[in-house]
């Protein structure tokens, strides 16, 4: 069983770190608040339902005498249905196979049994940190850009890089795959980013000075008004998107503030409403796992804007804490430590008149 800590890039010399809190882990997601971008529901099984009410309509006929007058207004009710999935994962290790000459441990130990046992130290802390900061982006991988038919891109049609990271994308429709299928069939509204369609990176990252102040004007305009009414409406944006608009106010010399979420994720605000950069969500998964195609040098839709509220683009699970929690365990016979998380989820785009894509 190979160690779950790889050595190889470290010089071993005695001015070497030895203090497992020294160590930086090196963070390609920052974690925003999940709940300032989702409405999170908790205690959900598989095929719970989603119960959705249309409003009753034209209500309200004159009255003309003493019989009571009926409109026969009604409420359609339709459904949706939870259908959350395990996603889990187990990382062990055999202390044997790291290399004796790395001081952070090797220097500390005192007993034969802690050469393999490292129940309570520092490494054990350390492991559990980056295991635990692992967890976040796989909730959100999954709820954005989750597909049951994903695949590896082609010469024409975009898709992943490698055939094999389908495993790690494959696990439930997300939220981008419900989006596109409703513009589609014509429920969501959509404004479309031309600049999604060049075949270089460089064209595609190509925005117009003040793009992203028309492009929010054009959603707006396509927005119902129970979304536009909605206090908690908000824009996703890509960061190329989110870059224009901050660099627009600049140049305008408009006084604006940067506010940022706990764990560091943007967002200005325009006509009232957060935009919200998505950079750290969807540039970064985007752009490292998926290609416009194989023939182009271009990303898959790098420009995207949802305006859409938290409540309306819900993830659901068991347990809420399962987001938080390592299962940790050593086996003394085979001298393996182990590190594990698991948990469901299910992400929806609840109400389609309730977001307006564009990309």
């Amino acid at each position: 069983m190979a160690s779950a800590i790889d050595i190889s890039g470290l010089t071993l010399n005695p001015k070497e770190s030895t203090e497992f809190q020294k160590f930086v882990i090196e963070k390609t997601f920052e974690r925003p608040e999940l709940k300032a971008l989702h409405a999170v529901y908790t205690g959900v099984k598989m095929d719970e339902q989603i119960v959705l009410a249309s409003q009753l309509g034209l209500t309200g006929k004159k009255s003309t005498g003493c019989t009571r007058v009926s409109s026969g207004a009604k409420s359609v009710l339709t459904q949706k249905y939870w259908s959350p999935q395990k996603i889990e994962d187990l990382f062990e290790m055999c202390q044997a196979e790291l290399n004796t000459k790395f001081k952070a441990y090797f220097d500390k130990i005192n007993s034969y049994k802690e050469m393999y046992d490292i129940s309570g130290s520092d490494e054990e802390i350390f492991l559990s940190i980056l295991f635990e900061e692992a967890i976040y982006p796989t909730i959100y991988r999954a709820s954005w850009f989750g597909d049951k038919d994903i695949a590896a891109a082609t010469s024409s049609i975009g898709g992943l890089i490698d055939s094999k990271n389908i495993d790690f994308f494959n696990y439930f429709d997300g939220i981008f795959k419900q989006i596109f299928s409703g513009v589609l069939s014509g429920g969501i509204k959509r404004v479309e980013i031309s600049q999604n369609n060049l075949n270089t990176i460089s064209a595609q990252k190509n925005l117009s000075d003040g793009f992203a102040v028309d492009l929010f004007e054009a959603m707006w305009d396509k927005a119902d008004a129970r979304l536009k009414s909605d206090a908690t409406s908000q824009f996703y944006c890509s960061n190329q998107i989110w870059e224009n608009y901050r660099k627009y106010l600049q140049s305008k010399g408009e006084n604006f503030t940067i506010q940022y979420t706990q764990e560091g994720v943007n967002q200005i605000n325009w006509n009232g409403k957060k935009v919200i950069n998505m950079n750290t969500i969807w540039d970064v998964t985007s752009q490292s796992y998926m290609t416009n195609n194989t023939t182009d040098n271009a990303y898959l839709l790098p420009n995207i804007c949802i305006l859409s509220t938290p409540s309306n683009l819900p993830i659901a699970t068991l347990n809420e804490d399962d987001f938080n929690t390592l299962e940790i365990g050593y086996e003394q016979k085979p001298r393996n430590a182990w590190f594990a998380y698991g948990f469901t989820l299910d992400a929806k785009v609840v109400e389609d008149y309730m977001v307006v894509a564009a990309y």
